[in-house]
């Protein structure tokens, strides 16, 4: 067991030293700067100023504010991945810790069905963006978990559990829009355990709290331009090319990455629903493995899930949102078979454990962890800053624009934002596009790999020649034209 926990702690450490060498890491975390720092997040269509591209509700922000006030990019950008950690295991911790069988070692076998979970995450693509990406889906995954905990106790569910779970769920959907079945898998759980009477009270809990918090919003932040972001725009993005192949691919990345999870759940739902004499009913069999709705929302989640995958702007942490929640309902449905009764059931739950954490134990990971502490300062964030306090106002880095924020506390556009409101529909006219540029233009610089998107700012550079920096090595570097 010390083992498991010591290999356990350095793929985190691992995934989290992992956390800079990943752009949009910064581009996130630039979010909660810019908040900390007074700026707007929610430029309205025709507004003028800085535009970074904020698709969602201030309330996942404030969760990087701490590392936000970091002033050195890498430093902070590690403490915003670990916080996301912290908050998605933590979540994770509680609803197997509350659900464990009540009988002594609970706490023991609480413990291993964590192991089983944080490997299976650790070890997905999508599950490991998920839980250590600089994102909205931290604080959407944490409050999602809790609001399926409160429900999938080991006995009747209360009616204060229902709205607090109901408020979790809001949370969880302000966080992150795409979220919201979630909140489906719940209600419909409730209707077929609890009866009509606790399903109604629980839409009537998500009704009241939602829309106060919609209020709240509303009240405190300029109205229109918030909806033209987190609802328009959200809402207007084009499919990617090719989306067929996209979604055949990621099918098959989520089946293999799924199988050490799906396979216990099939076998145990299908153990309980035989073994019982005599048979149960649906309604009985749900409220036996509570761990059910869990299994429920990664279902829900699917349909939007590949949605989201194949939209432009989307990445793979959202079969990552599908992935967790299977994940989740393995480890629960496990540890209620861990001591269950029946030989049978008792020895495939540890079996189904035991495989589980052995094909996702990854011991090559020390080798990379040591090589991320070596080149932990070189990365586009850090040489980006660097540059910049060298050369204060000389150069506009439009993929990384807490460099900015850091050393002159001034807010540029984002490339991508632009883009985004370009594929949307929405472009920038000049006057806009100049009001979020430094007034004294001479370089532009891309980090390795990175190129111009947005047609604003590829018309910007039509006077500028390409070059090369000494400090930017490998950097695609534009001068102004003489």
């Amino acid at each position: 067991m010390p083992v498991l926990w010591c290999l356990f702690a350095i793929e985190v450490l691992g995934g989290i030293l992992r956390a800079p060498t990943l752009i949009w890491n910064e581009i996130r975390l630039t979010r909660s700067l810019a908040l900390l720092q007074g700026f707007s997040l929610y430029p309205g269509e025709h507004d003028f100023g800085p535009i970074i591209g904020t698709l969602h509700t201030p309330i996942s922000h404030y969760l990087f504010l701490p590392a936000a006030a970091i002033h050195d990019p890498t430093t902070s950008i590690l403490a915003g991945s670990l916080s996301a950690c912290v908050v998605v295991f933590s979540a994770l911790g509680v609803a197997l810790v509350r659900a464990a069988p009540p009988v002594s070692g609970r706490r023991i076998i609480a413990a291993v069905s964590f192991l089983f979970c944080g490997f299976l995450i650790v070890e997905s693509e999508g599950a490991f963006n998920t839980a250590f990406g600089i994102h909205t889906d931290a604080a959407a995954l944490a409050f999602a978990t809790i609001a399926g905990t409160l429900v999938c106790g080991n006995r009747m569910t209360t009616a204060s559990s229902v709205w607090l779970s109901a408020a979790a769920c809001v949370l969880a959907i302000a966080s992150k829009q795409t979220i919201a079945p979630v909140a489906v898998a719940i209600s419909l759980y409730l209707a077929i355990t609890e009866g009509g009477k606790r399903f109604a009270l629980f839409l009537l809990a998500i009704a009241v709290t939602g829309g106060s918090l919609l209020a709240f919003l509303l009240s405190v932040l300029p109205a229109r331009a918030f909806l033209f972001n987190t609802l328009l725009l959200a809402a207007h993005r084009p499919l990617k090319p090719g989306y067929l192949e996209i979604l055949a691919g990621t099918y098959r990345m989520g089946r293999l990455e799924a199988l050490p999870a799906l396979s216990p759940l099939l076998f145990l739902a299908i153990w309980s629903w035989m073994a019982a004499r005599p048979p149960r009913k649906i309604r009985e069999l749900f409220a036996a493995n509570r761990w059910i709705v869990f299994l429920m929302a990664s279902a829900a989640l699917i349909p939007v899930s590949m949605k989201a995958i194949v939209t432009v702007g989307a990445d793979v942490n959202h079969l990552g949102f599908v992935l967790y929640f299977l994940f989740v309902a393995a480890g629960l449905a496990i540890q209620q078979y861990f001591t269950d009764a029946n030989l049978v059931a008792r020895l495939s739950s540890r079996l189904f454990l035991a495989t589980g954490i052995l094909v996702s134990l990854a011991p090559g990971m020390t080798i990379t962890m040591l090589a991320s502490l070596r080149n932990l300062g070189a990365n586009a964030s850090q040489t980006a800053y660097t540059y910049n306090l060298r050369h204060p106002g000389l150069a506009y880095f439009p993929c990384n624009p807490m460099t900015s924020l850091l050393t002159d506390g001034k807010l540029y556009h984002l490339d991508i934002a632009l883009y985004d409101r370009e594929i949307a529909g929405y472009p920038l006219t000049p006057k806009q596009l100049r009001s979020g540029l430094p007034r004294s233009l001479i370089l532009v610089a891309l980090p390795p790999g990175e190129q111009i998107q947005s047609q604003a700012l590829k018309g910007v550079l039509a006077g500028f020649v390409r070059s090369t920096d000494p400090e930017l090595p490998g950097w695609t570097v534009y001068r102004r034209a003489p």
